[in-house]
């Protein structure tokens, strides 16, 4: 069983993330740019992200779509989220079990969590899709430079390899 980035983890983020934004439903696409902001909401100026500052980080968002996808069907069996079918497509919000649920898992990681999903329902509450993207696009330009720096030094201090 795959216990980092399994459907369950990442329909607990989304439950997380619904919850702090309640009464506020959201789609699959803005849940997928909200957990990326919440795994690395320093980059985006807010509290201390949960995962380190990997160079990757910025692939994660297509990888995560369908996983995301997942676990949030887990929680819709579950009734901790509410699927909405409106005109502008499906929709999901934390259902009225969805806190007293998560009161119960308890540990500094769910904490921090909480936290940082509160300050993210602030931050991006009014925000279109697209002002988030901008947000996020001036973050990674900021980390490719950043990697490409750190190449450049590395090649420089000839770190690339140890001869025998």
């Amino acid at each position: 069983m795959q216990a980092l980035n399994s459907p369950i983890e990442l329909g607990v983020r989304s439950l997380i993330v619904l919850t702090a934004a309640f009464p506020k439903a959201l789609d699959l696409s803005r849940l997928v740019l909200m957990d990326h902001c919440l795994l690395h909401s320093a980059d985006l100026g807010g509290p201390e992200s949960i995962l380190p500052p990997l160079p990757a980080r910025t692939g994660e968002l297509g990888m995560k779509r369908t996983v995301i996808e997942h676990g949030i069907h887990v929680m819709v069996r579950a009734g901790m989220i509410d699927a909405l079918a409106t005109p502008d497509g499906l929709f999901y919000r934390a259902s009225d079990d969805a806190r007293p649920f998560l009161q119960l898992l308890r540990s500094p990681h769910t904490t921090s969590l909480a936290a940082v999903a509160d300050w993210i329902a602030h931050e991006f509450s009014e925000l279109s899709e697209d002002q988030i993207r901008d947000r996020m696009n001036s973050v990674t330009a900021r980390w490719s430079e950043e990697f490409e720096w750190s190449r450049a030094l590395a090649d420089d201090t000839g770190s690339e390899g140890i001869e025998a």
